[in-house]
């Protein structure tokens, strides 16, 4: 199943050259497959479909960004999920779409591949502090909240962070919240 997909992005010196000629039914089709593959309910045909477009790097980025807005959420997750190691300005949009998202899975995901920056090779021209603060004081779920609290602490300095994390502290009953805030404030 996967041999159709992998002629999608022909690795080597040729291979953007190659998918800028390729007709974009084509790339469609290809990117359809992908997508067919991550919500499937098999473990191993998702596992390889993500460790494909993984190892295609920045070639997959267009897969990622078209998948982010999918109508499948498992779909949508595992394509934000590949942005935390993948992500670049072409992803900003799709990124500070999905920390909005309807499905809990996605917006956490969302948190944590815009807060991790370490895992890209450049980091992501997006006000970062202010999109996790959001997340982290005004989302539903209490994961989603507990992961943007978590990221904050791995921030560089912002007084917006600061203060946020300190009105957890103060009023949230939420302990596994309150545990990361007081540990991204150094307490």
């Amino acid at each position: 199943m996967l041999v159709a997909i992998r002629s999608g992005f022909a690795r080597g010196s040729n291979s953007r050259a190659a998918r800028t000629r390729r007709e974009p039914q084509a790339m469609s089709a290809i990117q359809d497959q992908y997508f067919r593959n991550l919500d499937s309910d098999a473990w191993a045909v998702r596992e390889s479909a993500f460790n494909e477009l993984f190892r295609n790097g920045a070639d997959a980025v267009e897969t990622l960004v078209a998948g982010a807005s999918h109508s499948r959420p498992k779909v949508r997750a595992a394509c934000i999920a590949l942005m935390d190691h993948l992500g670049d300005a072409r992803c900003c949009e799709a990124l500070e779409r999905a920390l909005r998202d309807s499905s809990p899975l996605v917006r956490r995901h969302a948190v944590h591949a815009v807060g991790c920056q370490e895992c890209k090779s450049h980091p992501l021209p997006m006000d970062i502090s202010g999109a996790i603060v959001e997340r982290m004081l005004g989302d539903s779920s209490p994961r989603v909240r507990r992961v943007a609290a978590h990221q904050i602490g791995l921030q560089p300095y912002d007084p917006r962070a600061v203060e946020a994390l300190q009105h957890v502290i103060a009023v949230s009953r939420d302990a596994g919240l309150i545990s990361r805030a007081r540990r991204a404030l150094c307490e």
